[in-house]
């Protein structure tokens, strides 16, 4: 992976054959970034999403293991037991042109990864909901 800094915003450039997931937490652990909000374009070779059932308290999967179109990819930074944890989700197109997305595991540059990342000057923790079934952001204020 390659970066530029510009102010609390970096420019990421991942590059083929890395994983996303993991490659945004290394950045961010070695940054010292502990909340952050992200976007990016690019393309993935091999992808894991799905969607979370509130019914059942958990995720379905599927893998993709051909080149696909990273039309879009949104997520956020927030600490989970103290460590950067990334949650992101995208939308993607496959060879056909066909869109589908969902929340990701984990997916491997198939070509390029180019990201967006703004560091937040937060401490946001993410904590267990029972109801919910997941970690949560732990917000203090409600309206």
């Amino acid at each position: 992976m390659r970066f530029t800094q510009t102010d609390n915003r970096y420019i990421l450039k991942i590059e083929r054959g890395e994983v996303v997931v993991e490659t945004i937490t290394k950045f961010c652990q070695k940054q010292s970034i502990r909340n952050a909000i992200f976007s990016g374009i690019g393309a993935v070779d091999k992808l894991t999403c799905g969607y979370y059932s509130l019914e059942e308290k958990q995720y379905y999967f599927t893998d993709y293991n051909e080149m696909i179109e990273v039309v879009s990819l949104t997520g956020n930074v927030t600490l989970k037991e103290d460590n950067p944890f990334v949650h992101v989700h995208g939308v993607f197109t496959n060879t056909k042109n066909q869109a589908f997305g969902g929340h990701i595991v984990e997916m491997q540059v198939g070509v390029v990864l180019e990201v967006i990342l703004e560091s937040l000057k937060t401490n946001i923790q993410r904590v267990a909901d029972d109801c919910i079934g997941l970690a949560l952001m732990d917000l203090p204020e409600r309206l």
